[in-house]
């Protein structure tokens, strides 16, 4: 096996196809391990697809019921979830070195075994809640954003989309034709942060999830086009009368680059400048502190691995619709038109790195997020210059971004009463 160094952080290609990298970090109590495969969304041959795999992991196998999957994981140190984003699916799990043998056994299982006996039940379940995050009007908002940005790309696969899907989804056959393909272990990703042997853990990993003939999924060229391709010629604006609701949520945004472009650090910059630093945020200061408009406003940030997401968001009194508009065009064009102080640019980056090393204290995050990075396309060394390239951002380097891509055509989602429209 091929190691490969970055830092701290070990890479190994293992015998069965996987990818470990390994993290060790002495004091860590208890091993933090994080499985990705790659795809996600991508994969969906129908929406909601993965979602629905991973709703069903754990709700039985060949050879365990959910009733003893439950009883199994009390008995252990073991504590296990998964989750699916837009560019992959996970499985994370904490648990000690003891306990080592018996938690890959079971979570093996859920890796080859699964029945999705639970289809129909589980199914209904999603439905209900998709529809009951559907009646928050905040939800809306962002769910008819997100999909129109993404529109038939598997980027914009959100509730309501998956909602008008799930009815149709009728056998369990394509659940399991999108398991066989995604779970295998040449297309596995793991990533443990804690204090163990290298060779145990990567034997553990070679004895637990053998070789099969199975290779890695690949996203058809034609997804990859279609999210190349996304853009927005004109200003749109998108409603939902919500007559029902004391708020107006408002969400604006712009597509940005991918999480590997060399502008992902100036653009991280940028969001914290503009609202993701909280108190000290130009959005908070002005249009919450100073005009007493916002109950919540914000700014995002979203970097996934074909295609980024910038948009500002705010929660105000239906009556302040027009100013909160007026009042995101004028911050943009602010740091569009004047350069970032010196002062506020390094007090940006102690704030965007001071969180980030909060961020990373535990095995667990440090875990999920080298390996979350590493799934999206970074290498290890590209990881660790994340800082660096921080650092390096400059004034004119968050001007250009803005004047770039937040001068570009936008996407307004609006829900509220319908006075306001």
């Amino acid at each position: 096996m091929l190691t490969v160094k970055a830092v701290h952080t070990q890479e190994l290609k293992l015998s069965n196809g996987a990818t470990l990298l390994y993290t060790p970090i002495e004091t860590a109590p208890r091993l933090a391990i994080s499985m990705f495969l790659p795809g996600g969304n991508l994969l969906d041959a129908t929406p909601g697809v993965s979602d629905m795999v991973d709703r069903l992991l754990m709700k039985g196998t060949h050879t365990r019921n959910q009733e003893q999957i439950s009883i199994e994981i009390d008995g252990l140190t073991l504590e296990v979830d998964s989750d699916t984003k837009r560019d992959y699916s996970a499985i994370h799990a904490t648990l000690l070195e003891e306990d080592l043998d018996a938690s890959f056994a079971l979570i093996a299982d859920f890796f080859y075994n699964v029945t999705f006996s639970e289809f129909d039940r589980e199914k209904q379940k999603i439905i209900g809640e998709v529809m009951m995050d559907l009646d928050s009007p905040k939800s809306r908002a962002s769910d008819q954003f997100i999909r129109r940005m993404f529109e038939q790309t598997p980027y914009g696969i959100v509730s309501s989309v998956i909602l008008d899907a799930l009815p149709s989804l009728n056998s369990v056959d394509v659940l399991k034709a999108h398991y066989q393909s995604v779970f295998t272990p040449k297309n596995l990703i793991v990533s443990v942060a804690g204090n163990i042997a290298l060779d145990k853990i990567a034997a553990a990993l070679e004895k637990y999830f053998p070789n099969g003939a199975a290779k890695a999924p690949v996203v058809e060229d034609s997804v990859l086009a279609k999210l190349q391709a996304l853009s927005l010629t004109q200003d749109e604006l998108i409603t939902f009368a919500r007559d029902d609701s004391s708020q107006a949520h408002i969400f604006k945004g712009w597509l940005v680059p991918e999480a590997k472009h060399e502008d992902y650090a100036p653009l991280a910059l940028m969001n914290t400048i503009l609202g993701a630093a909280g108190l000290s945020s130009r959005l908070f200061l002005e249009l919450r502190d100073k005009q007493g408009l916002a109950y919540n406003v914000r700014s995002t940030y979203e970097a996934y691995r074909h295609k980024g997401l910038f948009y500002l968001y705010i929660g105000t009194e239906p009556k302040n619709k027009d100013k909160c508009l007026k009042g995101f065009i004028e911050e943009v064009n602010k740091l569009a038109d004047i350069p970032v102080h010196a002062q506020e640019l390094a007090d940006a980056k102690r704030n965007i790195l001071g969180r980030r090393s909060v961020f990373l204290e535990t095995a667990h995050q440090q875990a999920n997020y080298i390996g979350a990075n590493y799934t999206q396309g970074r290498t290890l060394a590209e990881i660790d210059r994340v800082p660096e390239q921080i650092e390096a951002v400059s004034s004119a380097d968050v001007q250009r971004v803005v004047q770039q891509y937040l001068l570009q055509p936008a996407l307004t989602s609006l829900v509220g009463p319908s006075r306001i429209f």
